[in-house]
């Protein structure tokens, strides 16, 4: 099956079966896990697998087809996925979030050329232009030259999501939006060569004198208030989801199966090992282990409590249609940088037990520690920069970015 071809009906549909889907491709994941890192991005089985199971339409609206899925069954299928691979559960939850971003951005025209097509809609993007020169013109925007960094997914998308400033007739700034443009008119860039989280394919992507049209031009001013354009979902829950909260908890998802994995791993390898120059021939009877294992595992389970809160809240004020309030909103930037501090923690506590094995690139924590360090430096989960943000807005001062 071609990564483009129509996507069969999902054979699940239930929370729970979603789940326990996500769950059986785990194994096979563990063992595509290398090949993907080689590849560069997801290979077409995997792509396959998560088709059949509709883990690349959890927030496609169901008009359309789509699961439409609470942000909490996101959070649960993404976790579970990141058991096996953290680029796969990475490349899913982008997929996904960007897709659910575009069906919140644009009006029903949009919505239909997007969602009614042969292929199933997967939008990836990126917010945050590294160069975008735009002039505007009759119907629309011309990007005359534009430059985009570590465009998740790219290689399974047929659109894009790329950030550009909104001009006036004279080439003013009047406010930022986000154009969604076909995957076809970018150049993927193949840039992405990096330690971890190489089967994300996380290219830099470039266009140049490319026409987006004034209905496929958003607003991110408007839209980081609430004021989404597309009114035909007004009535649907999920699409009333507080934006930036949505994407940023989202990048937390994939941590958490890391986690997960990593205390798996070395559990597993335990009982293998001793601890040189003691007399422990078993690392498992070190008092010393145990202490580690007991903080790495309590710092995963208050990181996984945390991130469930917000998931569970931004659910709730999604049903009650009131938009998240804007402290409420600050508290989840602020929390997913001490629930990514924590993961990173108690991975890298892990780690130091697991001892000089972690040199072998072909011991599987290595990889899961290189995952970890590398999903925990994300712009928009940085520790640091999400603790002065919220403290900022607490003592009272403006925020440094729009983005709440």
């Amino acid at each position: 099956m071609n990564a483009f071809d129509k996507a069969p009906q999902p054979v699940v549909t239930s929370p729970e079966n979603l789940l326990a889907y996500a769950r059986t491709l785990v194994p096979a994941l563990k063992d595509r896990a290398v090949s993907t890192s080689k590849l560069g991005k997801l290979p077409d089985e995997t792509i396959s697998d998560l088709n059949a199971g509709g883990l690349l339409s959890m927030t496609t609206p169901r008009k359309y087809g789509g699961l439409q899925v609470s942000v909490s069954t996101y959070l649960d299928v993404i976790a579970e996925l990141g058991r096996g691979d953290a680029a796969v559960a990475w490349s899913a939850a982008l997929i996904n979030v960007t897709t659910w971003a575009a069906a919140v951005l644009y009006g029903e025209k949009v919505a239909d050329e997007l969602f009614g097509g042969e292929q199933p809609a997967r939008v990836v993007g990126v917010l945050s232009p590294r160069k975008a020169v735009v002039k505007k013109v009759e119907g629309g925007y011309l990007i005359e030259e534009g430059l985009w960094g570590f465009n998740s997914g790219i290689y399974h998308a047929n659109w894009d999501l790329l950030g550009i400033p909104i001009v006036d007739a004279a080439g003013n700034v009047i406010d930022q939006g986000a154009a969604l443009v076909r995957a076809s008119d970018v150049e993927i860039l193949g840039d992405w060569d990096v330690i971890a989280l190489r089967g994300t394919g996380s290219s830099s992507v470039s266009v140049k004198n490319l026409f987006v049209p004034d209905e496929r031009v958003a607003s991110m001013s408007r839209a980081v208030q609430g004021d989404y354009q597309a009114t035909h979902l007004a009535g649907e829950a999920l699409y009333r989801v507080a934006l930036v909260p949505m994407l940023a908890l989202i990048l937390t998802f994939p941590a958490l199966g890391v986690a997960s994995a990593a205390l798996e791993v070395f559990l597993e390898q335990l009982p293998r090992r001793g601890i040189q120059y003691t007399w422990y021939t078993k690392q498992s009877e070190a008092p010393l282990t145990h202490l580690q294992v007991g903080e790495a595992s309590a710092k995963f389970d208050a990181a996984r409590a945390i991130i469930e809160k917000h998931a569970r809240l931004m659910d709730e004020s999604a049903e009650s249609g009131v938009y998240m309030a804007f402290l409420d909103r600050a508290k989840v930037r602020r929390d997913i940088g001490f629930a990514e501090k924590l993961i990173w923690e108690g991975v890298d506590l892990l780690a130091t037990a697991a001892g000089g094995s972690l040199a072998a690139t072909h011991n599987p924590f290595t990889k899961l520690w290189q995952d970890a360090r590398v999903a925990s430096l994300h712009g928009i989960v940085s520790q640091t920069t999400n603790f002065e943000l919220y403290g900022r807005v607490v003592c009272g001062l403006p925020p440094n970015t729009p983005l709440i």
